[in-house]
Order: C-alpha cells, then sequence, then structure tokens
C-alpha cells in the first residue's frame, strides 16, 4: 500500500505543478503506442479442494526480474475505436519438496472495443469490452508423493471477457490515466484477474501531430481466491507512449514586423462555410469571400468591428483586438432569418383589367385600402402563407392565399369580378405539402373534363358557373385529395390544400 499512496502523491504534485504552456485546446489522440519495460514482485498459492488433488503450486514469492507491456488504441471516430494490451514478467517457479527450479513466465492478453468522452479541458473517461487470455505458470506434484515423487511444470489458463473502465488527464507536458481492466473467468476456467494501473508521464516530445512521453506504470495484478488459488503481483515499469494527434486548429500566425492581417471566417448558422458572403470592415465597401468562406484583409493594428451579409440570412457582426504584425482570425456567423416579411400588390376589375381604388385588402385583423392606382402593401405580415380577403363596392369579393417568406417580400395581385345575374362564380386555391413547399400539381374538376391549370407556387384559378363540383388534386408522390365546393352565381371560393407524401 505504501507504493501505492507514493504513486498518488506524486500524481497529486504533477498536476499542481504543471501549467499550461499555450491556450490551444486539447486534442485527444486519434491512436496511442505504449511500450514498457521493469520488474514484478509477486506472492501467490495454491490449496488443493480435495486431499485426491493433485497439488499445484506457484511460486510463494519473489521477484519477476523481466516485466514488458505492450499498449495500443485507435479512435477512428472521436469517440469509438479499439484497442489491445499484452503483458508478461519472467521469474522463478521453486518446488521445495525436492527443492526444483526452472524460469516461468505469467502471460495476459486482450483485445476489445473501446469508447470514450473527451473533454475540452483536458479530462478523458474511457472504458472497453472485449476478451482476454491469461495464463498462470504452477508446479503440479502428487498429495501422496510430496516429497520425491514425479513433478510436473504446468500452467492455468483461463479465457473470457475483458472488460476495463479508466479515466485520463492531460495538462500542459503532463499526462496521467488510471484504470481498471477486469478479467472473468468463466468458460470451466479456475483463474480471474483484476489489475488497477496508474500510468505517470512526461511528453518529451511535442510536435503538431505526435507527441512521446516517458513515464512510470504501476499495476497490481490480483487473482481472488477461487478454487483454491489466490495471489497478488505488484508491477513496476518504465517505458515510453507515442501518440498520433489531429491536426491543430488554425491560430494568429507571426507575419513581418510591419504587416498585420485579419483573416474573416464567415459560417451559416449550422456552421458551414457562407460561400458567396460579403465582408465589410468598418463600414467601408463589402467585398466578396473566398471558396472557403474567408477573406483576409490588412487593417492597421488596433480594434476593429466587421459585418458580413448573405441573401437570405440576416447580418452579423463581430468585433476583434488586431495586434500588430500577426494575422488574427476572427469568425461570423450569420443568422437564420425568422421575422415577417411584406406583400404588395395591384387589385384591379377582371373584364377591363382597370385598377380599383378604395378597394379593402384584409389579412387577419389588419386592413388596408388600396391607392388611386390599385395598389396596396402591408409591411409586416407573416412569414408563411397568408389568407387574403378582397373587397370592393360594385364587385365580388375575392379570396387568395400568398406564401410570404421570412424578412422577404411577396407580390399578389387580384382581378375582382362585377356583380351581376348569372355572373359565374371563381374558385381560387394554393396547394403545397405539409411541410410548407408549393407544389406544382394537378387540379381537375370531376364531370366538366376540366383541367384547371396551376402555378409553379401551386396557386390555382378558375371561375365556373354555380352548382355543386367535385375538385381532385394531386402531384407526384403524394396521396391525391377531393374537395366538394357548393358555388352559386357570383360565389367566391377559396381552399388550401396540403398533400402528404406516399409512404415509402
Amino acid at each position: 500500500m505504501s507504493s501505492v499512496r507514493a504513486l498518488v502523491f506524486f500524481l497529486a504534485a504533477c498536476l499542481s505543478s504543471a501549467t499550461r504552456a499555450d491556450e490551444t485546446p486539447f486534442r485527444a489522440p486519434h491512436a496511442t503506442v505504449s511500450l514498457l519495460g521493469g520488474f514484478a514482485a509477486r506472492n501467490s498459492s495454491l490449496e488443493p479442494s480435495t486431499a485426491a488433488d493433485q497439488r499445484l503450486t506457484t511460486s510463494l514469492g519473489g521477484v519477476s526480474p523481466t516485466v514488458v507491456r505492450l499498449r495500443g488504441e485507435v479512435f477512428p471516430l472521436r469517440w469509438l475505436g479499439a484497442e489491445l494490451e499484452a503483458a508478461t514478467d519472467v521469474f522463478k517457479n521453486t518446488a521445495k519438496n525436492p527443492v526444483t527450479t526452472v524460469w516461468s513466465a505469467r502471460f495476459e492478453a486482450r483485445l476489445g472495443v473501446s469508447f470514450r468522452y473527451v473533454h475540452d479541458a483536458g479530462f478523458i473517461v474511457s472504458g472497453s469490452a472485449g476478451y482476454g487470455l491469461s495464463r498462470a505458470p504452477v508446479i503440479r506434484y502428487p498429495v501422496t508423493q510430496p516429497t520425491d515423487g514425479p513433478k510436473d511444470f504446468d500452467a492455468l489458463t483461463t479465457h473470457g471477457p475483458a472488460f476495463r473502465l479508466g479515466a485520463g488527464f492531460y495538462r500542459s507536458r503532463f499526462e496521467g490515466t488510471l484504470s481498471v481492466t477486469a478479467l472473468l473467468g468463466v468458460l470451466g476456467a479456475r483463474l480471474s484477474t483484476v489489475e488497477p494501473q496508474l500510468f505517470v508521464g512526461w511528453r518529451l516530445v511535442d510536435l503538431d501531430t505526435l507527441s512521446l512521453a516517458a513515464g512510470v506504470d504501476y499495476g497490481a495484478l490480483i487473482e481472488p481466491s477461487s478454487g483454491g488459488y489466490r495471489g497478488v503481483a505488484h508491477r513496476v515499469s518504465i517505458g515510453v507512449r507515442v501518440s498520433f494527434l489531429p491536426a491543430p486548429p488554425p491560430r494568429a500566425s507571426p507575419l513581418d514586423a510591419t504587416t498585420t492581417a485579419l483573416r474573416v471566417q464567415v459560417q451559416r448558422p449550422d456552421g458551414l462555410p457562407a460561400l458567396g458572403a460579403s465582408v465589410a470592415l468598418d463600414g467601408a465597401a463589402a467585398v466578396g469571400v473566398d471558396d472557403q468562406g474567408a477573406r483576409v484583409l490588412t487593417p492597421a493594428p488596433g480594434a476593429h468591428a466587421v459585418t458580413a451579409s448573405l441573401v437570405g440570412f440576416r447580418a452579423a457582426s463581430a468585433s476583434t483586438q488586431v495586434p500588430e504584425g500577426l494575422e488574427t482570425v476572427l469568425v461570423v456567423r450569420l443568422e437564420a432569418l425568422t421575422g415577417p416579411g411584406q406583400l404588395t400588390g395591384v387589385v384591379q376589375a377582371a373584364a377591363t383589367s382597370t385598377p380599383i381604388e378604395g378597394a379593402t385588402v384584409k389579412i387577419g385583423t389588419l386592413e388596408v385600402r388600396t391607392a388611386a392606382d390599385g395598389s396596396y402593401r402591408f409591411v409586416s405580415v407573416g412569414p408563411g402563407p397568408v389568407q387574403v380577403r378582397v373587397e370592393g363596392q360594385g364587385f365580388n369579393p375575392a379570396d387568395e392565399v400568398a406564401q410570404v417568406p421570412p424578412e422577404g417580400a411577396a407580390k399578389l395581385d387580384v382581378s375582382l369580378d362585377a356583380l351581376g345575374k348569372g355572373s359565374p362564380a371563381t374558385v381560387r386555391g394554393l396547394v403545397r405539402s405539409r411541410t410548407g413547399e408549393p407544389l406544382v400539381a394537378t387540379v381537375v374538376i370531376k364531370g366538366l373534363a376540366t383541367k384547371v391549370p396551376v402555378t409553379a407556387e401551386g396557386r390555382f384559378v378558375v371561375t365556373v358557373p354555380g352548382g355543386p363540383y367535385l375538385f381532385l388534386i394531386s402531384a407526384p408522390g403524394y396521396v391525391p385529395q377531393t374537395k366538394k365546393v357548393v358555388l352559386a352565381d357570383g360565389d367566391q371560393a377559396i381552399f388550401h390544400c396540403e398533400l402528404q407524401k406516399v409512404s415509402k
């Protein structure tokens, strides 16, 4: 236990003294390979369960002068990978009656699927599940001839599921990992193992994509009492760990003493490069970005503000301090448009195409009147589909649906039919998907063999004599719908149809 406490105190001292050399974010290794060598001190024994058993015994104590441990892991994904570990130590195995000594080797190996959680502050919590093998050398000789009977040097071999749970801490050049590995001898074996391990190291080489650390590894191989066998081996090793790292993120790079640069990276709300965007420095004329969504500017040292814009998104601004002789990276992320838009149009007579002055245009509780040229304007409606009702003196009212884009403008012109007996009825509609997308659909009036033209925006208008009608609305890949409409002379009817995609 004294060795464990010493290693814990050493780990705490390293953590308290280590300071980060720079402020670059922590980069978890893609892969690591460790090779260690040292010695082991052991104490183990095996007692027969019955008098008729052959006695098996291992070395009751002593030091293994040779310990070799190889460990490797690779993470194709940030959180998922695979790992392999193998360890062996060579020691004297001695039978006392008569005294016979041979060199034996203890061996363990496991292979598993590993997972981990990486925190940007330099913490890693990891684990693995797989399969393992363990071989423990023993001496076998009959109980009936314990003194000079025949003897045989044998081994206890076990294999079964293997699990590991651990945590790591990385700060500046310090590396520390603590883990517990368990091999369950469930397949007819007499032996299981549990091994807590602690590695403390210091990085001697720290490059952009590779680091090399030298350190001390301690492991306590515990063999719980099972079938009369019990034991523990303390292993202390020194060695190296090579880590392969992802490329570091771009950062300010020194230029010559008289050059100052500002790299502006424009991103869409989802974090992708905003191709086609433009940037303006301190209110100056805007300039475009390259095919990576970036633009390098050369302002004077000091505080600067940058505004980025792109059609279909809300402009965004950011400020930064640009030091002399350095390239500074500034990320500006655009915002999605979500607010209401505008709706404009002209109201005119259907028969003569002349503007109608003073007509009333309504959207919900909002209401405006047309000017002398028949024009109208709503400055804040939507976004999305809005229902518009137009009424003019001496004309049949009309109902329409307009699709208003977020923080954009839409145009809707309306033609009114004059009042009169026998005037045809007008049916207007808008066809779209359940997600709000306009559809190029087919509208057919059953019984009239009439196919109604539909615009690219999914809008249609048809005039028919008064009476009952059945409309069939369809679009490729969508479930058709039918609408029954009863019309009187001069009526204005409108229906908004949403089609559902055909299930696959």
